[in-house]
């Protein structure tokens, strides 16, 4: 890793050398590796390290970014003209006032890094491989999925005397189990590699699998429906997006804009956005180096606040709460914590009240009809159940959904106590490691739209 004396060598360097009234630097370094398996054989491991630095400029009201992935001191001096000559050519941002002006050593200690976690080897995710194989082959099942594991450090400057650094890792498992006809998927993320139990993850995939084979064809129409974890997190991730998001509800084009402070979806759900909480990834400050804090967004089915970076917050008069992300970003702050308050029943019990309806494992390939509404679309995956008289009596074929997530939220009818983590997807790209916590829920009338073959 680069190192907060580099880091804040290469940052002292870009602001010595810029000619624009405001600078701010971002450093983004990744170490990170990867296993991948497939019909139960290890096929792909790689590692990866690379390093980003963003450099913003500000002349006047006009904004221009850059950014390269050299620390070469030509280049970075190179990537700051490239900035400058961006900015010149711009349309003043009426909504821009200043970068961000923070005090040194208000940023709160937190733990965001384990040591066991980002040295985790290639020789260790083998091994561990060899667990969900292992499990895959007692069912006489294949198993599909990858585990990676991976460091990051964040550095954020600017010419205002902000500076952060802070280390951050974490571990991503997914598991898919396959038959004849039928899957189960499982996922699991930390940033404490002692919080992922291998083969009880292949387990719950195995079983998902196993109780889903042979799976029957099922009429759409509006159902109870139960939605584990996976698929649960995804109305909050939505919502998170669409709803929360500060620059759209400025401009108009959030479901929230005048309903703050009235009653939007079931009294029962509480969400904040705790970026402390140590269930999830908990991380400092924001990629405009302002201090994070825990904020609520709805309270009691209430609407409370939506969230803000630098220039959302100028154009509302009012501050950042700690949501920016990194320049140039056209779409606007998102909560990147999101936990969801339990209810006070069980999964068993959710399942055990149900007279006629449907469990979903998880989502696949949705999209948002109406981002406005927040209208969405997509399908059931990787283990699909009618419930009747209480029980989960066999698989179904996969299910089509569209629905609006506002009247989906205003027919809950339960939310279990215990909480999970569902982790993000590291992807291709730079890894942070963010997640959603959430309870299952039980929606009524939840709309099935169309069936499928599989």
């Amino acid at each position: 890793m680069i190192g907060k004396g580099k880091a804040k060598k290469v940052v002292d360097f870009i602001m010595g050398s810029a000619r624009a009234d405001e600078v701010e630097v971002i450093i983004f370094e990744n170490e990170q590796a990867l296993t991948r398996f497939a019909n139960n054989h290890i096929h792909q491991n790689v590692k990866e390290s690379n390093i980003g630095v963003s450099i913003r400029v500000v002349m006047g009201k006009k904004i221009g970014s850059a950014s390269t992935n050299s620390l070469e001191l030509k280049r970075l001096k190179q990537t700051l003209r490239w900035a400058e000559n961006i900015a010149r050519l711009q349309k003043d941002n009426p909504d821009f006032k200043s970068l961000p002006d923070v005090p040194r050593g208000v940023y709160k200690k937190i733990k965001t890094y384990y040591p066991e976690t980002a040295r985790f080897s290639s020789m260790q995710r083998a091994r561990a491989v060899s667990e969900i194989i292992d499990v895959a082959k007692n069912y006489s099942l294949n198993s599909y999925g990858s585990i990676s594991n991976g460091s990051t450090a964040v550095c954020v400057g600017n010419s205002h005397g902000t500076f952060a650094y802070a280390v951050c890792d974490d571990i991503f498992c997914n598991i898919v189990m396959a038959g004849k006809n039928s899957s189960g998927y499982v996922q699991a993320g930390s940033r404490n590699i002692d919080d992922l139990n291998f083969s009880r993850l292949a387990e719950t995939a195995a079983q998902k699998a196993l109780k889903s084979e042979d799976p029957i064809d099922f009429p759409p129409g509006q159902y109870t429906t139960i939605f584990e974890p996976l698929a649960a997190h995804e109305f909050w991730s939505y919502m998170g997006y669409y709803s929360f998001n500060g620059k759209l509800f400025n401009e108009g084009r959030s479901y929230l804009k005048g309903r703050i402070g009235k009653q939007i979806i079931d009294k029962r759900i509480t969400m904040v956005d705790d970026p402390f909480n140590p269930r999830g990834f908990p991380f400092p400050f924001d990629f405009e180096g302002v201090p994070k804090r825990r904020l609520t967004l709805i309270n009691k089915g209430i609407a409370k606040n939506v969230v803000h970076d630098s220039l959302s917050a100028a154009a509302a008069n009012t501050e950042s709460t700690g949501h920016g992300l990194s320049a140039p970003n056209p779409f606007g702050p998102i909560p990147m914590h999101l936990i969801v308050r339990g209810g006070d029943k069980s999964l068993d019990r959710l399942i055990g009240e149900t007279k006629r309806g449907i469990l979903v494992t998880r989502f696949h390939y949705t999209n948002m009809i109406d981002p406005y509404k927040l209208v969405f679309t997509g399908m059931t995956r990787d283990g699909t159940f009618l419930i009747e008289d209480g029980r989960i009596v066999r698989g179904l074929k996969n299910l089509r959904f569209t629905e609006n997530i506002i009247d989906a939220l205003n027919r809950v009818a339960g939310l279990s106590k215990r909480s999970y983590l569902v982790a993000m997807e590291p992807g291709y790209g730079g890894r942070f490691g963010m997640g959603v916590i959430t309870p299952v829920i039980k929606i009524k009338d939840f709309t099935f739209t169309s069936a499928t073959e599989f």
